[in-house]
Parts: C-alpha cells; structure tokens; sequence
C-alpha cells in the first residue's frame, strides 16, 4: 500500500481550492488535510503540524508568496513547497527557488503533470516541469558564460555525472534516468549519492540548485 500523501493547499481563490481537492478525490493516497486562503493561515497550519507537501500560490493578499517561502523553509527547513500559480516572470520564478521551493508549475498545467508532481516531490526529488526549467536555464546562462564564472564545480564531474544530473534536475524519476541511460534505477540513485558527497551536497534541491547556477539543465 502506497504511503498517503499529506497536504497543505494555500490560495486566495476558492474556486482553485476546490477545483484541485475534486482533481485530487479519484486518488486515494493524496489528501488535503489543511487549506487557507492568506499566507499568516499557512503559518498557523504549520503550528500544528507539517504536511508532507505544501502547495503554494504567490498572490496572497497578506503576505508575498515568495517572501512566504522563505519564512517557511527556515522556519521548517523539511517542508516541501510547490508552488502553483499564474506567475511566469523570470525574477519571482528564480527568487522562489533560491528561497526553497522544490517544485513550481504554471496554473494551466495538466492534472497528471501536478499529480505526478506531487508524487515526485513527496519522493525527496524536485519538479519544475520543461517551461520552468526553461526560463531558470535562460535566467542563469549569461552568467555562467561571464569572465570569471565559477566552473570548478563542473570540473569535479565526469560526463555520465553530468547527464544524470541533468535528467534529475529535469525532474525525471530514478527509474525515468534508468531507462533513458540504458542503466537500473539503483545505479542512478548511486550516482545521485555520489555526485552529492564529490560535491558537498545535501539533497536533490541543491543539486538542482548546482544545475542551475553552472547552466547545466537543458530545454
């Protein structure tokens, strides 16, 4: 029996509260346990408990989204958030991030995008999805490409490395690399682990972060 999946659903809009409680009714190991329609009821839900994933939209009439991501992530550094919302400019998509976002989707995504979102991320890994992945990569690229831009860490990674990292950082899951790279999933994941101590990182979000910042991810 799959593990149920406990959730937080914040947004001012009820109409988006509901519509995503009825998509989420047909499965049986995802529940909404908690929803609120301004960021300070995110806070008081978080007093009593933390939800296995928070979904998150950024237009709160109380609090910033993105402000409120960060209070969160250092408030309960093991709190997932994805954030759901019709925001697409670049700068709020990268500060969301940075500030501890693991998964960030466009409100006109598809219903088995955000449940295999929910999935994944409640799995230890991060969702992006391509068109996010593709304003992040064109945010960093000039970056990475200026005089003095750090590579080291690049360097420190072999070529096979590089790609797992950026099948990861694309959101696909161990066995979705496996199939790709023509190897098993528990290779991947060995990978993963090593890739994060050559690297010194702790966990899927700074790898992507990695990714990120040295322009690795691809659209």
């Amino acid at each position: 029996m799959e593990q149920q999946i406990t959730i937080y659903l914040i947004d001012d809009h009820k109409i988006v509260r509901d519509g995503v409680k009825s998509l989420l009714m047909g499965e049986k190991n995802i529940v909404v346990t908690g929803e609120s329609d301004t960021g300070s009821g995110l806070l008081n839900l978080m007093k009593k408990g933390i939800p296995d994933i928070i979904v998150l939209d950024l237009a709160l009439p109380d609090i910033s989204g993105v402000a409120l991501t960060k209070s969160v992530s250092t408030l309960y550094p093991d709190a997932k958030i994805i954030i759901l919302t019709a925001e697409m400019d670049e700068n709020i998509i990268v500060e969301t991030i940075k500030n501890g976002a693991c998964g960030f989707l466009n409100k006109d995504v598809s219903g088995k995008e955000f449940i295999d979102a929910l999935k994944l991320v409640s799995e230890g890994e991060c969702y992006f999805g391509q068109r996010v992945s593709g304003i992040i990569y064109k945010s960093y690229i000039n970056k990475i490409q200026k005089p003095g831009a750090d590579t080291s860490g690049l360097q420190r990674i072999s070529a096979r490395e590089r790609e797992i990292i950026t099948l990861l950082s694309e959101g696909l899951s161990f066995k979705e690399v496996g199939e790709k790279l023509c190897i098993s999933p528990r290779t991947v994941e060995n990978h993963k682990t090593n890739i994060l101590e050559k690297l010194g990182l702790k966990n899927t979000i700074e790898l992507v972060k990695f990714a990120i910042k040295q322009g690795i991810i691809r659209i």
